[in-house]
Order: C-alpha cells, then sequence, then structure tokens
C-alpha cells in the first residue's frame, strides 16, 4: 500500500486510536497483568471497529508518521500478533491459554526494543530545540516509553507494586501519577494529560509562525500543572520508597508544596496523610479538610474519599446520604471504585431504591474503566440473570476479565465455571488450576472445592490436605467432609474425636447436615459421651431447617420420650412434615401412626396409602405392611395375589420377616400355588438368618417332612434355636416335645419351664397348656384355681358356663379345658380339645397335641376318641404311622359302636 492510497477516514481512525490506546493505558491499575489487559482491551476495540488486524498494522506501516507516531502500537502489535483476534475470528478461542502461543511465529526482541525506542531517539537526536510538533509524536513517546518499562521491567514493577495499599471500596485512597523509573526510561502520567496536551498543541498551531515567541496561557498552563505533578510524584515516591529511600516526612512536605500550587491530586494525599498519621500528626478533621478541597476541585478520589469520611463519621458527622452524594459525584467523573460501589449500592439498596438498571449502568462504567470488582459483579448478575438477560458466556467473559486483575473470587468463579460448563465447556483440569489459584491465596471456598474435585478424581491425599486448609480456614462445608473421613478412617487413622470435633465446627456455624451429623454423635455416644437432651437439640435445629431426616429422628425421640418427654402429637406432626418431603421412613411411620392411631386417629386406608408410598422407594418394610393390609382386607379391599406379590417385594431385598412369611405363603397357597419346597428353602433362609418365626417354622416343616424329610431331630433343634432367643411360640412347641419325648427324653418339669416361659410372653396355647399343667399336676403341684386362671386369661375371660353361650373357637378352647378339669366323665372333653387342636381352632393347629388328647380321651375308653387314634396311627398324623395299633384302635372304637370305625376295620380287613 502507498502512501498516497491511505483515505483519510483510516487517518482519522489511526489517529483516535491512537489516543484511546493511550487512555487505556491510564486506566490500567493492576500491572501484573498489564499487557494481558490491554490486549484484551485491543481485540475488543478492532472488532467493535470492524477492523482487521493486518490492515490496520499495514496503514501505521505505510503512513509518513510511522516513526514519529505509531512505531510503539506497531511494536504492541508484532509482539502480540499471534494474540490480536482477527475480525470475525470465533472468540472462544480466546478461551483457551494454549491457543494464546503458536510456536512458527519468532519474536524480535531487538525489532520491537528499535520499534520502541525510534519516537524516543528521533526526539532526543533529531531536535535540537526538543520541540514537539503534535499531540500524536507525544503520544507515541509516552506510550513507547511505558510499553518499554512494562516489557523488560514488569516484574520489578510487579513487585514494587503488590507492597501498595489495595484499593478497595471500605478504604481511603491516594492520588498518584502511574510513575516509575527504569535507566532514564520515565513513565509520568496523569488522568487529564491528553486534555492539557492537546490545548498545548493548539496554542502551537497558533504560534507556528514564530518558534521564539513566549508561550501562551495554554502552554504556560501545562507547564505548570506538570511541575505541580511532579511534586506529587516526588511525594509519592519518598511515601513508599520508589528509587529513593522512603521518608515519609519528606512526603508529606512535597504533598504540601503541590497542594499549595494548586494540585489537587496533591491535596487529596495531604488528606490521606493527615487521615492516618503519614509524616504528621494524625488529624482527621484537616484530612477531611483537604478532601473536601479537592473534591471541590473535581478530583474523582478526594470526591470518594469524602465519601468514606461522612459514611464512617471520618473528620465530620456521619451522614449516609451525603456520602452517597459524593460517590455519585466520584462516579460521574469516571473514578471506576466509585461507580462500581455505585452499582452495588443500587443493587442492594443501600441508600437507594433498588434500581438494577441504574446498578448494571453503573457495573459497566467501571468494568469498562478496567474495575475488576465491577467485571466480577456484573459476571454475577449475567449468570444468574439479575437485571440482565441471563447469559453465561457473558458471564464467563467478564470472570476472565476479572481473574486477569487476579481478583480472588473471580478467579474462583472462573474455576466454577470451568468445573460446570456455565458459558464454557466443561474442562476439569482448569478448573482444578484456577482453584488451586485462589485456594494458595487462601481462598476458602476454592480449598474447599478442590477438595471436592480430588475426591472426584480419587486422589484422597491432596482431598484431605485441601479439605484440612479450608477447614482449619474457618469452611463449614469442609469441616463436614473432613468429619466423614475421620468418622470411616479413609485415608487417616480413624478417629470419632476428631469427627466429632469437625462435625461441631461446623454445626457451630448452622451447616444444617453437621448439625444433624453431631446429633446422631451425641446420640450414639460418638467421640463424646451419650447426651440425648443435646441430641433432641440438634435434630430439632435441623428439623427447624427442614432437614427431612431429623424431622424423622425428632419424632422418634418424642415416641421414646428420649431426650423429651413423650409426646404422640409431636411424634405424628415431625414424621408428617418428614413424609410431606417425600422421606420412605418418615411415610412408613407415617402409615403406623394411622393403623395404630398415635397421635391421630386411626385410619387405615390413610396408612395404606402411606405405607404404599413408601414401598414405591423402595421400603422393604413398607411393601411387606401392603403385603399384610392386602391379606387381611384392612385399609384396602382383600387381595391374597397382591399380598403374595408385596411380600415378595419385601423379600427380595432380604427383609426376613417377608421371606418367612413368603414361605407362609407358598406353604399354605396364598396368593400363589402351594409349593412345601419353595415354602421350606425360604424358611431355611431367614431360619439360617437368626429369623425366629422362621426358624420355628422350619421345625414344624421337618416336624411334619413337609417340603422335605421328616426330621424330629432337626425340628428339636430349630424350635430350640428359636426358643432360646425367646420366642414364644418356639418355647412352646419345644415344651411339648419335652413333655412328650419327642426326640429327647421326656420331661415335664422343663415342659413345664418351657410353657410358662411362653405364657408369660403371651402365647395362647401356652396358657392354655399351662393351665393344663396346673390343674392336673403335671410338672409341678396341683394348682386348679391358677390353671383356671391361666384358662380364663387365655380365652380374654369370656368363660361361659352353659355351652349354647360360647359364641368363638376360644371360648370353646377355655370351655373345654375347664370340662376336662373335671376328674368324672372328662373323656368327652378331651376328646374335643384332641378336635381343636387337630383343625386349629382358636389355637396354632397342632397334629401332635391333638393325638395326645385323643389318647388320653380313648384310654378313659370313649369311642370316637378311639377311633381317631387309630385314624392318627393309620396315617402318621402326630405320630408315626402304625398300621397294627390302627387296626386295635378301629377295632374298639368299633365294638363301641362308632361307625366310622366299622368302615375303617373293613377297609383294613380288605
Amino acid at each position: 500500500m502507498s502512501l498516497n492510497n491511505i483515505l483519510k477516514d483510516d487517518e482519522e481512525f489511526l489517529k483516535e486510536f491512537l489516543k484511546e490506546f493511550y487512555r487505556q493505558i491510564i486506566k490500567i491499575e493492576y500491572y501484573p497483568k498489564f499487557e494481558n489487559i490491554l490486549l484484551e482491551w485491543t481485540k475488543d476495540y478492532l472488532n467493535n471497529n470492524e477492523k482487521d488486524f493486518e490492515m490496520i498494522l499495514s496503514l501505521m506501516k505505510n503512513h509518513k508518521e510511522n516513526e514519529n507516531w505509531f512505531s510503539s502500537l506497531i511494536g504492541f502489535f508484532y509482539i502480540n500478533n499471534n494474540n490480536i483476534i482477527i475480525k470475525g475470528q470465533n472468540e472462544e478461542e480466546d478461551d483457551d491459554d494454549d491457543k494464546n502461543t503458536n510456536n512458527n511465529i519468532i519474536i524480535d526482541d531487538n525489532k520491537i526494543l528499535k520499534l520502541y525506542l525510534s519516537s524516543i531517539n528521533n526526539y532526543y537526536n533529531n531536535n535540537k530545540n526538543k520541540k514537539l510538533i503534535s499531540i500524536y509524536q507525544l503520544l507515541n513517546i509516552i506510550i513507547s516509553k511505558y510499553l518499554l518499562s512494562i516489557h523488560y521491567y514488569k516484574d520489578i514493577i510487579f513487585d514494587k507494586k503488590k507492597n501498595l495499599i489495595d484499593e478497595k471500596e471500605e478504604l481511603n485512597v491516594l492520588s498518584y501519577d502511574q510513575f516509575e523509573n527504569f535507566n532514564g526510561l520515565e513513565i509520568n502520567l496523569f488522568k487529564d494529560e491528553i486534555n492539557l496536551m492537546e490545548n498545548y498543541f493548539k496554542s502551537m498551531i497558533n504560534d507556528d509562525d514564530d518558534d521564539d515567541k513566549d508561550f501562551n496561557e495554554n502552554q504556560l498552563d501545562y507547564i505548570k500543572r506538570k511541575e505541580l505533578e511532579e511534586l506529587n510524584n516526588l511525594g509519592y515516591c519518598y511515601q513508599f520508597g520508589f528509587g529513593i529511600k522512603k521518608n515519609e516526612f519528606k512526603a508529606f512536605e512535597f504533598y504540601f508544596k503541590s497542594s499549595e500550587g494548586g494540585n489537587s491530586n496533591a491535596k487529596n494525599n495531604l488528606g490521606y496523610c493527615y487521615q492516618y498519621g503519614i509524616g504528621i500528626t494524625k488529624d482527621e478533621k484537616k484530612a477531611f479538610e483537604s478532601y473536601f478541597k479537592a473534591s471541590n476541585e473535581g478530583n474523582s478520589r478526594a470526591q470518594y474519599n469524602l465519601g468514606i469520611c461522612y459514611q464512617n463519621g471520618i473528620g465530620i458527622n456521619k451522614d449516609d446520604k451525603k456520602a452517597l452524594v459524593y460517590y455519585i459525584k466520584s462516579a460521574k467523573s469516571g473514578y471506576s471504585i466509585a461507580q462500581n460501589k455505585l452499582g452495588n449500592y443500587y443493587l442492594n439498596e443501600i441508600e437507594t431504591g433498588k434500581d438494577l438498571e441504574k446498578a448494571i449502568y453503573w457495573f459497566i462504567e467501571a468494568a469498562e474503566n478496567g474495575n475488576k470488582f465491577a467485571q466480577y459483579n456484573l459476571g454475577n448478575l449475567y449468570k444468574n440473570g439479575d437485571g440482565v438477560n441471563k447469559d453465561e458466556r457473558k458471564a464467563f467473559k467478564y470472570y476472565k476479565k476479572s481473574a486477569n486483575q487476579e481478583y480472588l473470587d473471580a478467579i474462583f468463579e472462573l474455576g466454577y465455571c470451568y468445573e460446570k460448563g456455565i458459558g464454557i465447556d466443561i474442562n476439569i483440569l482448569k478448573a482444578i488450576k484456577l482453584y488451586k489459584i485462589a485456594a494458595e491465596k487462601e481462598h476458602i471456598i476454592a480449598q474447599c472445592n478442590l477438595g471436592i474435585l480430588y475426591e472426584d478424581i480419587e486422589d484422597i491425599e491432596c482431598t484431605i490436605y485441601w479439605y484440612t486448609k479450608a477447614a482449619e480456614n474457618g469452611c463449614k462445608i469442609a469441616q463436614y467432609n473432613l468429619a466423614y473421613y475421620y468418622r470411616t478412617g479413609k485415608e487417616v487413622e480413624k478417629d470419632d474425636i476428631k469427627a466429632f470435633e469437625y462435625y461441631k465446627k461446623s454445626a457451630d456455624q448452622g451447616y444444617v447436615d453437621a448439625q444433624f451429623e453431631l446429633g446422631c454423635y451425641y446420640y450414639g455416644g460418638i467421640g463424646t459421651e451419650v447426651n440425648k437432651v443435646k441430641a433432641f437439640e440438634l435434630y430439632k435445629k435441623a428439623a427447624d431447617n427442614s432437614h427431612k431426616v431429623a424431622q424423622y429422628n425428632i419424632g422418634i425421640l418424642y415416641k421414646l420420650g428420649e431426650g423429651i418427654e413423650k409426646n404422640k402429637i409431636k411424634t405424628f406432626e415431625y414424621y408428617k412434615k418428614s413424609a410431606d418431603q417425600e422421606y420412605p421412613s418418615a411415610q412408613f411411620e407415617l402409615g403406623n401412626c394411622y393403623y395404630e392411631g398415635i397421635g391421630t386417629e386411626v385410619n387405615k386406608v390413610k396408612a395404606f396409602e402411606l405405607y404404599e408410598r413408601a414401598a414405591d422407594y423402595g421400603h422393604k418394610v413398607a411393601q411387606y405392611n401392603l403385603g399384610f393390609l392386602y391379606k387381611n382386607g384392612e385399609g384396602i379391599e382383600k387381595d391374597e395375589r397382591k399380598a403374595f406379590e408385596y411380600y415378595k417385594k419385601s423379600a427380595n431385598q432380604g427383609y426376613l420377616n417377608a421371606i418367612s412369611k413368603l414361605g407362609y405363603c407358598y406353604s399354605n397357597g396364598i396368593g400363589t400355588e402351594v409349593n412345601k419346597v419353595k415354602a421350606f428353602e425360604l424358611y431355611s433362609i431367614a431360619a439360617k438368618a437368626g429369623h425366629n418365626h422362621a426358624r420355628n417354622s422350619l421345625g414344624l416343616a421337618y416336624e411334619n417332612g413337609e417340603g422335605t424329610e421328616k426330621s424330629l431331630e432337626q425340628a428339636f433343634c430349630w424350635f430350640k434355636k428359636a426358643a432360646d432367643d425367646g420366642y414364644e411360640v418356639a418355647q412352646c412347641n419345644l415344651g411339648e416335645y419335652y413333655e412328650l419325648g419327642n426326640f429327647v427324653d421326656k420331661d415335664e418339669i422343663k415342659a413345664f419351664e418351657l410353657y410358662k416361659k411362653s405364657a408369660e410372653s403371651g402365647h395362647i396355647s401356652a396358657k392354655f397348656q399351662l393351665g393344663y399343667f396346673y390343674v392336673n399336676g403335671i410338672g409341678t403341684e396341683i394348682n386348679k384355681e391358677k390353671g383356671f386362671e391361666l384358662y380364663n386369661e387365655a380365652a380374654g375371660n369370656n368363660y361361659q358356663e352353659n355351652f349354647e353361650e360360647i359364641v368363638n373357637d376360644l371360648d370353646k378352647v377355655n370351655y373345654w379345658y375347664h370340662k376336662a378339669a373335671e376328674k368324672n366323665d372328662n373323656k368327652y372333653a378331651l376328646y374335643k380339645l384332641g378336635e381343636i387342636y387337630e383343625l386349629g381352632k382358636g389355637v396354632w393347629e397342632n397334629k401332635v397335641r391333638a393325638f395326645e388328647f385323643y389318647k388320653k380321651s380313648a384310654n378313659l375308653g370313649f369311642a370316637d376318641a378311639q377311633f381317631k387314634l387309630g385314624y392318627c396311627y393309620e396315617n402318621g398324623v402326630g405320630t408315626d404311622m402304625n398300621k397294627e395299633k390302627a387296626f386295635g384302635l378301629y377295632k374298639m372304637a368299633a365294638e363301641g359302636g362308632n361307625i366310622f370305625a366299622q368302615k375303617s376295620l373293613a377297609y383294613l380287613y380288605e
């Protein structure tokens, strides 16, 4: 491209670009990432103006004033050739730091150095009068000096700057130029210099005909203000020891001289010295006065400082409304920290009504001025869609801008974006990298999240390291997570005391899950003494914060009266709260409340509904209870097939009651076909797991040879296991073995003891049999009063003298036991008792017991009993099969007139 081909519009763009580049330099306040921030701005500026990098570079190189005006920008473009996005390129590529390096491009430092120095050399070597002829020449020199210093001395600059006071919203701030001096390359800028420069060069154009003519007012104003700024900067250097020995008294002296000459920055800094007693006795009133003077001259930092004084009552009475006025002035003057503070005021309704539109406006203003806090705040707003359309890509972009200035919260959020895929593809390695940067600078949540990510990739050593760091820094989530490791002993030595301590730390900060776990520790005495009152209090705290398991546990404590007085209504209420949050165990217990009328009226329909809800979540006991309700038709229409299905569901989850009950269904054909083998298998599974009902059922299966070979030895063994474990039905059955001498030697005393144990546990058959023992003096002394008492107790005290008034099976059992006690002609009563046990009416069906009563009656000469006894011997009912004894008994009964015996006898003859 030739010089003549550069259009006027292109030249005007280049001039404006140079000015804006300069303005961006003086906005940047975060030096460690200076080049990155400037590069980001350049990309945005070119893209927003739809300009191509190569084209702009070509225009600058071919301009006739390229060395005087644009050499600094050309050098910057060369060094960042691969990092500047060409118009139309996908911006997402910038999200990957690794793509910012192109190994095919060789950066020539000598060429860049030459470009940066060319404008300076031209001025000092080729201009005898050292007279600047253009604002663009001066801007180029300033930019060159700045870029040269940053490029070669950024480590030194960073080392100095990091020791300065961090500008945060709650602190007063100094006014200072962006000022350093390295090897004679002086950078000395102040914020409104470009305006003075423009006036200066306008005056030079007017005076161009006479080089020796005195400076006019604009020229003198420029020189004077530069001199005053130099005094302020010198004070700044003395205050912090830049290039000179630190001397706060001299700092104050130079600030004072500069302020006397009218420099507003110095007046602001003088106020700062008075406020904090730097080089002078502390005097907050004088501090306020100095800030006030600088503020009246339009100094944005002084206006901000004045706002802080009014807000906190520093040197003046506290006045929040006036504070807001000065924050607004500072913000309108372009001070980014004030702009961000104002955004927070509107966002959080501080001295203003909530106004998201204004909040966003000021955040954007501050962010465009490079304020990392505002960039972070905008990231939050775009991420959550507060006051703006939710835009995760924009959120990511703003977090990245803020993170590039090493704002820890932004670095953390950027890591979170990479972890969760917010505005960018998920990249766990980048998330870990960013969390680690923040974590190493004591960002507590980053430390915790780093622990979580290491946990996900199963690096438990790093997990525990970062959880420990975060926990020590007070992170309640990390404390809770760390407690888990000490509780389980995973990768650390198990330590219940430490686990307790970490749960307590977390709970004390209000972490609900920790409050619940701490309650469990107090309840169980884990790592501390048992304290059920304390357990209740902690469960209550968690329950009040809607922790559904804590609500359930509170219900249990009210039910049992542990740590609190028993209260059935409260039990019901807390079960309901938990059940309403779909906690299956609470739904199950609430079902029990409705079924039994605990804290509410009995409502079996409601009980069924709750069991069903819990069962749908796989609650095995609820499934079992549903089977029970379907089997008996309670709360729902009777349906044995559905009962069988729910028993099976529960059994498949290993619930022993259901396994045993499923065996019962197979044994008796309830909801399925009879399958004694399957029943035996299920009884065996449950019995071997220690289920006493199944042990007893297995004993009966062995006793009767159902689903397996008959074995009284095995029957005795399983009855004994269950009886020794306190199961009353098995105690009764075992008593029968000792009473009758089945497999074991007959021992009526042992039989009596077993019946007594079983009866004391409420077993009805045992009560009848124990009563029989007392009445007849079997295994104990005769005590008919005690025996009758047991008969009545077993029958529910419903004994009636008149047989016609007996209305239920238990009454019949009771009646015939009473009749059997009558020594005169009790053979019929003994026969009826045999019949009752054979058929299982009012008592458990018991063929052995039936056989014994038939035998007693037959021995008294009752023909019907002799027939029944013959039947038992013929068919092996309650005894071993014996055809010879059967024949003899049939013969006796037939001779006594029993027609059934006569027919059976005829059959045997055949």
